[in-house]
């Protein structure tokens, strides 16, 4: 973790002093180093709720160096205190399930600076606002890390979707990113507990990356690893024994599927 956020902060400074067009030289190592450190970490790890904090944890980095790609100056400010939050809040955690509820809600907010950045028109700001709004008042009424997380999760999803509408300029995937929220709703009536949520919003959360990520694949060349990852999560779901280990199965895909992302931005 800490290769990756020092590169990350590192790149914050030189994005404070430069166009972001020469800061976009240092994005390919900073994304390599999140995605190893998923997996070094990953080896460490002693079951399903240290894997989800691991994959919560690298997602909140992953959307740091999208939020880079698409922002400006100012993003980047909001960036560098997000990732101060996490790191101040880790440091009171007091155990993986904390960690997890901790970085829900950073990449939330992380998303909310993205939905920002890519709302040209300002037609979106009150339906972000009221996200983190509905996030902040919701966790009022949480009972402990497990609601927290599913809480935060599913304001990802809604996040996700927005950015998913503001990127659908022909209205191609209107269809599909409405069909996911509908999938989240109908599969949370079902859910029995908190758990069952946090699965639910990560899956879901995956397929609204996957619809991103084909939003910014124009020129096809990242096909096959929107679907593999797609792929991963339905062969790795067969083999899951219950929704902790789903929870970790769709935050290691969703960082997968965010590297796409910033991949394809570059």
């Amino acid at each position: 973790m800490k290769k990756a956020v020092g590169l990350l902060l590192a790149l914050l400074l030189v994005f404070a002093a430069v166009t972001p067009g020469f800061a976009a030289s240092g994005y390919s190592d900073l994304i390599s180093s999140i995605l190893d450190d998923m997996s070094s970490n990953n080896a460490r790890c002693s079951g399903a709720p240290q894997q989800a904090a691991n994959g919560v944890y690298r997602l909140v980095e992953m959307l740091a160096v999208i939020a880079l790609e698409d922002g400006n100056a100012k993003a980047s400010e909001l960036v560098t205190g997000i990732l101060e939050d996490r790191d101040a809040n880790n440091a009171r955690c007091s155990g993986a399930p904390q960690q997890t509820a901790n970085g829900a809600y950073r990449c939330a907010e992380m998303l909310a600076v993205i939905a920002l950045v890519n709302d040209s028109s300002g037609v979106y700001g009150d339906l972000i606002t009221g996200v983190l709004d509905d996030m902040s008042s919701n966790n009022a009424s949480c009972n402990g890390a497990p609601q927290q997380i599913a809480n935060g999760l599913y304001r990802c999803v809604e996040l996700l979707a927005i950015i998913a509408y503001e990127l659908d300029s022909g209205n191609r995937y209107s269809d599909l990113i409405s069909g996911v929220l509908d999938d989240m709703s109908f599969n949370n009536a079902r859910c029995s507990g908190a758990p069952q949520q946090q699965a639910n919003g990560a899956y879901r959360m995956v397929e609204l990356l996957s619809i991103i990520a084909m939003e910014k694949n124009t020129s096809g060349r990242y096909t096959d690893l929107i679907s593999g990852v797609l792929d991963d999560m339905s062969k790795n779901d067969k083999s899951c024994n219950g929704a902790p280990q789903q929870l970790a199965n769709g935050l290691y895909r969703c960082v997968e599927m965010a590297s796409v992302i910033a991949i394809a931005n570059q």
